[in-house]
């Protein structure tokens, strides 16, 4: 009679495993995925910031450089993973000066990057290659 009523037994715990597996590995999926677009989200605003600080000062320059990783994009390029220009905050506090700065922030995912600018780019204005 025990026999009969162990039938089913390996059965159930088999899809009580895999159904614990298959969400722990969508679980990871997903916390990846979410790692992986904050890590390039903050590369493009670390980079333009650095542009930025490097280069005269130009707001829609650098914002393109967040949105589509160049100075001058092309009439049908799309922005990085569907940013709006309007998502992203440019500034420069304290300039011109000494302690003259870019500061690059995405705040709908938490991030910002702030570079010192180059003093020559004040005095001298930017250069020409």
């Amino acid at each position: 009679m025990t026999r009969y009523r162990s039938k089913g037994q390996s059965l159930v715990e088999s899809a009580l495993v895999l159904g614990s597996f298959m969400a722990l590995l969508l679980g990871m999926t997903g916390v990846s995925e979410m790692l992986f677009v904050r890590q390039i989200l903050t590369d493009r605003a670390h980079v333009a910031a650095r542009w930025g600080a490097l280069n005269a000062y130009d707001p829609q320059a650098i914002r393109n450089m967040v949105l589509f990783g160049t100075v001058t994009p092309t009439s049908d390029a799309s922005p990085l993973l569907g940013l709006s220009p309007g998502s992203i905050l440019i500034d420069n506090p304290d300039c011109p000066g000494p302690n003259c700065r870019v500061s690059v922030g995405i705040p709908g995912h938490g991030i910002r990057s702030i570079e010192s600018v180059e003093a020559s780019i004040w005095r001298d204005g930017p250069s020409t290659p």
